[in-house]
């Protein structure tokens, strides 16, 4: 028997399970891609944050985007081992350390965002850019209504998936 048989094409969607699919296959897919230059999600965000807000400390960074400092100090330490960033004192603070891009943190920061384009690209084939831009702003308006954040990802908050 087929999923046509028992109702595959009769039984249409909900939002939230085309939502989920939807979702789970855009991560492991960009997962699968990132991987391709040695980086993992996690890590590709915190690169392009140090990128965004380059000589601001580990502290400041993970506040903004609400991940634990535990779980951002790991991530940190694991980016300054492969040489992608680096610690310096702060002039004004010397207790704290600002974060800065490597010049190898920079190749694969710029290596990571092709791949970014090009999954997004693949993501929305099919699409018009009237539609992109409309369901951009319809998700957008429900990671709002949720309040689940801007810019904050699931996937850095060192909490298991569905937690």
């Amino acid at each position: 028997m087929t999923i046509d048989a028992i109702g595959g094409d009769q039984a249409p969607s909900t939002l939230a399970f085309l939502l989920s699919q939807v979702g789970t296959h855009t991560a492991r897919r960009f997962a699968e891609r990132i991987g391709e230059v040695g980086l993992n999600p996690p890590l590709f965000r915190v690169l392009n944050l140090i990128d965004a807000a380059e000589g601001r400390s580990q502290q400041a960074i993970g506040a903004a985007i609400q991940v634990p400092a535990s779980r951002m100090v790991a991530l940190v330490d694991e980016l300054e081992q492969r040489g992608l960033v680096e610690r310096r004192p702060d002039p004004a603070d010397r207790r704290v350390r600002a974060l800065y891009l490597t010049r190898k943190g920079r190749n694969a920061l710029k290596r990571g965002r092709e791949i970014a384009k090009a999954h997004e690209e693949e993501l929305t084939r099919g699409m018009s850019e009237a539609d992109r831009t409309r369901l951009t702003r319809l998700l957008q308006k429900m990671v709002d209504e949720q309040t689940i954040g801007r810019g904050i990802h699931p996937g850095l908050s060192g909490k298991p998936e569905g937690c």
